[in-house]
């Protein structure tokens, strides 16, 4: 009798023009602004005509909306993101140590505290506090979702990882770059650190959430521009970051 690889399970137990669906929303979801239903075609390799049936029919149901023959993301988007981010529980646990470390520990300068998690090879910020000297073009240019290799908040989660994992989400090309900054990550006790690299002008510096079985499953972290002598292991800013992820970790469980 003929046997089937896990693949083929998969893709026959999948709906394929929900694997499309699913595709060009995340094509719109990296890009900012409205794409042709060509573009789209050109960078997801689904036909022209069926890329523009599936966006036809997502935009009945407001997940993405056309513009002059483009498309973006839609409002029903939005919604279904911020329910997801509502429900998770490190959020709602880790907020009040955000406003606190706002009120003590960067008042007066002009960063932010984000939680991040990680969403493949992207962090993803999902809470964001500043203080009244950060400047606004700051925080309106700084997005929602940086490559993990790029951030402090994506490198602390990386150390967690396993060398075949971070391989896997990186990608090989990355990681003999990455890997003597992972290593430093963990010899100064799970602190990320970044200069510049995502935004430039911009540095940060984070520590991990960990799961009861040492998953890393968000980051805390401070990032903006002056953090001067607060950018090592050993700095105010890290010892606060560490102890609280800590304690958000001890909650989760």
């Amino acid at each position: 009798m003929a046997t089937h690889t896990t693949d083929d399970s998969t893709r026959r137990s999948t709906v394929q023009a929900v694997d499309r669906a699913m595709m060009l929303l995340q094509a719109l979801q990296g890009h900012r602004g409205t794409r042709t239903v060509l573009d789209l075609s050109e960078q997801t390799g689904i036909d022209r005509t069926v890329a523009h049936r599936l966006l036809k029919t997502l935009s009945r149901s407001a997940m993405v909306v056309e513009e002059s023959g483009a498309y973006g993301l839609g409002p029903e988007a939005v919604l279904l993101a911020n329910s997801y981010v509502d429900s998770m529980r490190v959020r709602r646990i880790a907020l009040p140590y955000m406003l606190e470390m706002q009120s003590h520990d960067i008042a007066g300068s002009p960063w932010t505290v984000s939680l991040s998690i990680p969403v493949g090879a992207v962090s993803a910020v999902i809470e964001r506090i500043w203080t009244p000297t950060t400047p606004l073009d700051i925080v309106l240019s700084s997005g929602d979702s940086f490559p993990l290799a790029a951030t402090a908040t994506g490198r602390s989660i990386l150390a967690h990882y396993s060398d075949q994992k971070v391989v896997e989400t990186v990608g090989p090309d990355a990681v003999d770059e990455l890997r003597p900054i992972l290593d430093e990550v963990r010899r100064s006790g799970g602190v990320g650190i970044s200069h510049g690299e995502a935004i430039v002008g911009v540095d940060g510096i984070a520590a991990a959430i960990q799961s009861a079985d040492g998953t890393p499953v968000a980051s805390l972290g401070v990032s903006g521009v002056d953090l001067g002598d607060q950018l090592t292991p050993d700095s105010r800013l890290a010892h606060k970051l560490r102890r609280n992820a800590l304690a958000i970790g001890r909650m989760l469980r």
